[in-house]
C-alpha cells in the first residue's frame, strides 16, 4: 500500500520527479523570444466621475481590468488618451448606478446599469472592461472569468481556492484538509473537477464552484485523476489505473462508456487536455523514461509524440486559438513554453526565463497564461508584457486553472 501511495503522489505531482534526460538529436531548438509587449490604446478616465465608496471600487476595478487585459494603458489622472470614458458612477443604496460613454476614433457606445451589493459593483466593472476589449480591440475579454487553484499546506493537506481574474475575491471552496490536486474548470465556467483523497484513495469529484455538494465522477480501483472535460461538455478525459497501469481513458458523461486511449505497459500517462475541436487530446507520458507530450486522435486512438527538447515536458493546456502551453525543464528549472502542434517543435517559444514556472493554463483570450512559481501565481503575456503576480496573500499556491467564461 505504501508503494502504491508513493506512486500515486508521483503521478499526481505530474511527473515532476527526477527522470533521466532524453533528447532526440537533430530536432529544432526552442526559441527564447524577447518581445516589447503589445501596442496599447491609452484610456483616459478623466471624464468619469466616481462618487462614494462603491463608485471608487468600480473605478479601481475597471482600471485594473483594463491594465490586465493587455490592450490598454490607463492614463495618469487628468491626462488624455485615444480612448475616453466619461459619465458618472455613483452609490445607489447598497450598490451602484452607472451612466457613462466610451469614445474612440469616431466611435462610441453608452453604458448604463444599476447593481446592488459590493460583489455586483465589481461585476459591473468587469462587464464594462470586457465590452471595451471586445468593441475596441476586437478580442475576447477576461475580466469576468475566474481562476481555481490549490493551497498546499503539507504533503497530504491541501484545499481548493478560487478568485476573480484580477486576483480579488479569493475564496476557499473545499475544507477537507486532505491531498487535493489538479482542479479543472468545465467549459460551462461553473463546475470544477479535481482529484481528492477525501475517502482515503485518489478519486475524481465534480463540484459547483463555491457550492457544498460534490459528486464522484471516477472512483475505480487504483488511481483516478486528470479529469478534463471536452469542449462540448459530453466527455471526460481521465487517467485510470484500474487495469494495472495508469492509462488515458475517455468517459462518456451521459452513457458511462469508457474508452481506453493508450496502451503503454512500461509507462504512465498524466495531464490530459482536449483540443478546441474535441477530436484530439494532448497528454504526458514517460514511456521513453522521461515525461514528454503526446497527442492522441480520439477517433482512431493513434498517438504521436509532440516534444523532444527538454529533459521533462509536462502540464499541457490547449488554447481556443490552437496553441499548446506547457512547462519544460531546461537548464535546471522549469520554463513556460508555447507550441503550435500543427507546426511542430520548431514553432516553440519560451515565455519566461529559467526558473520554477509550472502548471500553466490559458486564459480564454488565448493570449495570457496563469502559472505557479515558488508558491505564488503569475500571469504571463504571450505578447511580451511583464509578468504580473496575481495575489499577495500568504500561502503555497499552485496548480491554477483559468475558466473559459
Amino acid at each position: 500500500m505504501q508503494k502504491f501511495l508513493l506512486f500515486s503522489v508521483l503521478v499526481l505531482a505530474v511527473f515532476q520527479g527526477s527522470w533521466a534526460q532524453a533528447q532526440a538529436a537533430g530536432q529544432p531548438p526552442l526559441i527564447s523570444v524577447v518581445k516589447k509587449g503589445a501596442a496599447k490604446d491609452t484610456v483616459s478616465l478623466a471624464g468619469l466621475k466616481a462618487a462614494g465608496p462603491n463608485g471608487q471600487l468600480f473605478y479601481r476595478t475597471l482600471t485594473r481590468d483594463l491594465e490586465l487585459s493587455g490592450w490598454f494603458k490607463v492614463a495618469a489622472s487628468g491626462a488624455g488618451g485615444t480612448v475616453s470614458v466619461s459619465g458618472t458612477i455613483a452609490d445607489a443604496g447598497a450598490g451602484i448606478q452607472s451612466g457613462c460613454r466610451v469614445s474612440w476614433t469616431g466611435k462610441a457606445f453608452n453604458w448604463a446599469k444599476v447593481s446592488m451589493g459590493q460583489a455586483e459593483v465589481r461585476k459591473q466593472a468587469h462587464q464594462l472592461a470586457d465590452e471595451m476589449v471586445r468593441m475596441i480591440a476586437g478580442e475576447k475579454g477576461i475580466a469576468q472569468t475566474r481562476i481555481v487553484f490549490v493551497n498546499r499546506r503539507g504533503r497530504n493537506n491541501a484545499d481548493l481556492y478560487m478568485c476573480d481574474a484580477d486576483g480579488q475575491g479569493v475564496m476557499q471552496i473545499t475544507h477537507d484538509n486532505v491531498a487535493a490536486v489538479g482542479p479543472r474548470w468545465a467549459p460551462n465556467g461553473r463546475d470544477v473537477y479535481y482529484t481528492s483523497f477525501m475517502k482515503g484513495y485518489p478519486a475524481v469529484y465534480r463540484m459547483v464552484a463555491g457550492g457544498a455538494e460534490r459528486k464522484s465522477l471516477a472512483a475505480f480501483r487504483g488511481l483516478n485523476t486528470g479529469a478534463a472535460i471536452s469542449p462540448d461538455g459530453a466527455r471526460a478525459a481521465l487517467i485510470l489505473s484500474y487495469q494495472g497501469n495508469p492509462e488515458l481513458y475517455v468517459l462518456g458523461l451521459s452513457s458511462g462508456q469508457l474508452t481506453r486511449m493508450t496502451q503503454t505497459a512500461h509507462g504512465a500517462e498524466a495531464s490530459p487536455c482536449w483540443s478546441p475541436d474535441g477530436r484530439s487530446i494532448v497528454y504526458v507520458s514517460d514511456v521513453t523514461k522521461a515525461p514528454q507530450l503526446y497527442i492522441v486522435d480520439v477517433g482512431s486512438q493513434q498517438s504521436r509524440r509532440l516534444t523532444y527538447k527538454g529533459s521533462e515536458n509536462v502540464n499541457p493546456d490547449w488554447s481556443a486559438k490552437g496553441k499548446i502551453v506547457y512547462a519544460t525543464k531546461r537548464g535546471g528549472g522549469y520554463q513556460i513554453a508555447v507550441i503550435d502542434p500543427r507546426a511542430g517543435e520548431g514553432s516553440c517559444e519560451l515565455l519566461a526565463q529559467p526558473g520554477d514556472y509550472e502548471h500553466p493554463s490559458w486564459a480564454p483570450d488565448g493570449r495570457h497564461v496563469i502559472c505557479s512559481s515558488r508558491s505564488s501565481l503569475y500571469i504571463l503575456d504571450t505578447l511580451g508584457d511583464p509578468a504580473v503576480r496575481l495575489i499577495n496573500i500568504a500561502g503555497n499556491w499552485m496548480s491554477p486553472d483559468w475558466s473559459d467564461r
